[in-house]
Order: C-alpha cells, then sequence, then structure tokens
C-alpha cells in the first residue's frame, strides 16, 4: 500500500484538513459528519483508491469578494471533505520529491516561507545594487496553466504513478456552480490543495531560466519581480520571461508588467518599495470578504454517473 494511504497519513491529512476550518463540498458532508465516522471514511478512501474505483466529487463554486468592499468577485472552488484529505496525503508525499527541484527565489506555497522573507529578499537585493527591476504579472495565470506541461514534468519527478495519476484526476475536476456541471479543461482548480504546489512546479521552469542568465529573481506563487543592476539587463529579463512564458503556453498582462527602477517607487506583495524604504499601508482593521454567492449542496441522483470519471480511467502520464 502506498504510504499516503496507511491510516496515519490519512489521519494527520484529516487533522490538517480540520485545522483550516472549510465548509461542506458538493456532497454536502460536513467536517463535522466526516469525522464522526473517520476510521471508516478513511479506510474507504484507502481502498477505492487501491481498486482504482475512486472518484471526485464536483468542486463546489463559491463567490467571494476580491477585496473588502470590490465590485470585482474572485471565485472558489472547494472540494468534497473526503477530496480535501486525499489530496492533502498526496501532497505531503509528494513535497520533498519537488521540494528538491524548487530554486531558492520561490516563497509561495512552501513550507518555512513567507510573503516577509519574500519581501526582504527584495530589499537585500536593492541593497546589493540591484536597483532595476522587471515588475512582471502573468495573465490570468491560474486559469491558463496547461495541465499536460505541468504533469508531464510532475511524471519525471515523482516516482509514484497513483500519486500522479490522482493529480491529474483533482485537476480534470468537474465544478458545480448551483444550476450546472463544467469540466474546465484548462487551468488548475484555485481551491483544490494541489493547485498551489502545480503551479509552483509550472513556474519553476522560468526560476531556473532566468537564474541560469546570472539574475536576480523573488517569486512568490505567481506573483514575480527580476531584478537587475541596469535597464538594459532588466529589459533582457522582459523577453527572457516572455519566451519562457509562451514555452509554457502562459504571457506576460501587458497593463500589469513594467521595468521601474527603485527610485521610482513600486509595489510588491502589499509592500511599497520607494528607495531605501518599505512601507506597508495602513488598513483600518481586517474585514472579512462578503461572499457573493454559495452553490448549494448536489443531491446525490443529480450527479451523472458519466460524471464519475474513476480513477482507473486515467492512464499514466
Amino acid at each position: 500500500m502506498q504510504t499516503y494511504l496507511v491510516p496515519p497519513s490519512l489521519r494527520r491529512a484529516f487533522q490538517r484538513v480540520k485545522e483550516n476550518h472549510g465548509c461542506a463540498g458538493s456532497d454536502g458532508i460536513s467536517l463535522a459528519v466526516f469525522e464522526s465516522g473517520l476510521a471508516g471514511q478513511l479506510d474507504i478512501l484507502a481502498r477505492i483508491v487501491q481498486d482504482g474505483s475512486y472518484f471526485a466529487w464536483p468542486l463546489r463554486q463559491i463567490e467571494v469578494e476580491k477585496s473588502p468592499g470590490s465590485p470585482e468577485r474572485r471565485t472558489l472552488l472547494v472540494p468534497a471533505v473526503r477530496d480535501r484529505v486525499l489530496q492533502t496525503a498526496v501532497a505531503a508525499y509528494m513535497e520533498p520529491f519537488l521540494e528538491a527541484e524548487f530554486d531558492d527565489c520561490s516563497f509561495g506555497y512552501r513550507r518555512g516561507r513567507s510573503v516577509r522573507m519574500a519581501v526582504e529578499r527584495v530589499y537585500q537585493l536593492y541593497q546589493q545594487g540591484y536597483v532595476w527591476l522587471l515588475d512582471a504579472d502573468i495573465d490570468d495565470f491560474f486559469a491558463s496553466v496547461n495541465r499536460d506541461l505541468a504533469l508531464g514534468r510532475l511524471s519525471t519527478l515523482v516516482p509514484d504513478e497513483t500519486a500522479v495519476r490522482l493529480v491529474r484526476l483533482w485537476l480534470d475536476s468537474p465544478v458545480w456552480d448551483g444550476l450546472h456541471i463544467t469540466r474546465p479543461t484548462l487551468g488548475l482548480p484555485q481551491g483544490a490543495v494541489v493547485s498551489p504546489m502545480i503551479a509552483n512546479l509550472c513556474l519553476d521552469a522560468l526560476d531556473d531560466r532566468i537564474l541560469a542568465e546570472g539574475m536576480r529573481m523573488v517569486r512568490y506563487a505567481d506573483d514575480f519581480v527580476v531584478l537587475t543592476k541596469g535597464r538594459k539587463a532588466a529589459e533582457r529579463a522582459e523577453a527572457l520571461t516572455e519566451e519562457v512564458l509562451a514555452s509554457l503556453r502562459l504571457r506576460l498582462n501587458e497593463g500589469k508588467t513594467r521595468i521601474v527602477r527603485f527610485s521610482e517607487g513600486f509595489r510588491f506583495l502589499g509592500t511599497i518599495f520607494l528607495k531605501d524604504m518599505l512601507l506597508q499601508p495602513w488598513k483600518p482593521g481586517r474585514k472579512r470578504l462578503k461572499v457573493i454567492s454559495v452553490a448549494p449542496p448536489l443531491p446525490e441522483p443529480f450527479f451523472p454517473q458519466r460524471e464519475r470519471r474513476p480513477l482507473r480511467s486515467y492512464p499514466a502520464v
């Protein structure tokens, strides 16, 4: 049996899911209900993965404000509790293999790393004379990731074929918006436990190329800056970034990407950099984001058999 399917691994995964206090997925099963029969639920989960009958419930769509009071919306896709547990166990198994590949310039969604550390790294590089930078933004990154490219790379790093097939199944999960079940063919579902890890894996190719050119980079998920000592080098960084992203079938958002000098000031990860000053905008108390809409639970009779794609139907990458 795979290590991520043994009871201790699944129990640890459940505890991590429980600590996040998430809501029920589209199957309507809450954390409390799942926990009330935990041993049996975990046994069933391990068994159906082993026999290949495991399938993922549709992701439950929730729309919230992009920021407090903003008319813009952010769409979250919430997996069922059982799917979150299994994803968490598989992510813990894969983490050492992927961490061995990731570079020091990457700070997002990695154990022991933080926004503050990324901000401090940018300031340290400024003090070393890196006063020009490419302030970059990837156009609609999470919705644009090519899954085949990401999974192809994942399969070269993770030795367990079932784990890779599970990730492929989760990225292919249907979405329940309360009226319809759809199945996007592109991108990473924001809400799936494995999505941040796959996002880092996808952009690791960009990290490698930038660093190989002797440039300095600080990246937090899809938010990054490339630091140089002169404007021409920053322009070269922009051209190189466009080239690498094109190979990943991604592109820069031209309206939000610019070359700037520290003396002009710029904002990165919520911090304003201006010469040798770091400024944190004042926020009058943290407000909870308003929930705009929540898809209701999906009654089992309305979840068609044709959409219940079992693990066995996903061949190795």
